[in-house]
């Protein structure tokens, strides 16, 4: 069943296919978190990164 308040049971419907530079999203996202000092805890901001790049990929 699909949680719709729970942003790592989202997370884990989400495709984690690497990029061509072999990055997956999540790993774009902890270097998002890197850059910018985004709390790499932050489900919510994770799943916003992680569903634009697979948005990206389409």
């Amino acid at each position: 069943m699909f949680e719709y308040g729970n942003p790592e049971a989202i997370l884990t419907l989400l495709p984690g296919a690497p990029n061509d530079l072999g990055h997956t999203p999540v790993d774009d996202f902890d270097h998002f978190c890197s850059v910018t000092g985004c709390p790499h805890d932050d489900a919510w901001a994770k799943l916003a990164i992680v569903w634009s790049k697979t948005a990206q990929r389409d």
